[in-house]
């Protein structure tokens, strides 16, 4: 799979039309990492397919939820 750019020029001054049409291997359009989006959402890409980002995710809720009990054991003993 490919991805395709395709632009299409019209010059009204003399009549012209030009068409380019760029076109690249999809690995190298994909960009790996984490984006947060200004509206709040997060989108993550590995580039090693859809079941490594889920568990990426996966990990990273576990991490948080043994974070928050060790926090909460460790709020518990001080009162």
């Amino acid at each position: 799979m490919a991805g395709k750019t395709i632009e299409i020029t019209n010059n009204p001054e003399d009549g012209t039309t030009s068409v380019m049409v760029e076109q690249r291997p999809i690995d190298e359009i994909t960009e790996t990492g984490v984006e947060i989006s200004p509206s709040g959402g997060i989108s993550l890409e590995t580039g090693l397919g859809w079941g490594v980002d889920v568990a990426v995710v996966l990990v990273a809720v576990a991490g948080l939820y043994v974070g928050k009990k060790f926090v909460d054991k460790w709020f518990s003993k001080e009162s």
